[in-house]
């Protein structure tokens, strides 16, 4: 499989997982044997293909319960969440536009994706396809990347 391919693939995969917005960009292991790394990724590459599944209507975004002893940077869009803990629409575009707000002592790191029905009955060559050209000429690699 490609790189971005696996990048996209492994995008998914998140919104399914519902990993919180900070975890993202940080990728993930599968413990096989020998295990297989996927990421880092830049996460405004990570937000670019995500604003597109937003757009699409396929992706939405929630704060999840968290223990208050973590004692986490409230948001501003703290005080306009629909039915408890979706982000308005135009709050879930200001934060995938910026991915140097996904922090992990602030509620806007914390903020998780998943599918919204539309989604769930959208087959993963749509996804797949609709972020294809847009990721094609975004970095893969960060700073930190060894490969």
């Amino acid at each position: 499989m490609d790189a971005l391919t696996d990048f996209l693939l492994q995008m998914e995969i998140a919104t399914l997982e519902e990993t919180p917005l900070y975890a993202i960009p940080r990728g993930s292991v599968d413990l096989v044997t020998p295990p297989v790394t996927h990421g880092p990724w830049p996460a405004a590459t990570c937000a670019a293909v995500l604003r597109i599944w937003h757009k699409a209507d396929w992706i939405g975004l929630y704060l999840p319960d968290y223990p208050a002893e973590w004692r986490l940077v409230p948001a501003d869009w703290c005080t306009r969440l629909v039915d408890g803990d979706t982000l308005a629409e135009p709050d879930a575009e200001e934060l995938l536009d910026h991915p140097e707000r996904w922090l992990l002592q602030h509620a806007d790191g914390h903020v998780a994706p998943y599918k919204t029905a539309a989604g769930e009955t959208t087959p993963w060559e749509q996804w797949h396809k609709e972020a294809l050209d847009m990721a094609k000429p975004l970095p893969l690699k960060t700073h930190n990347s060894k490969c």
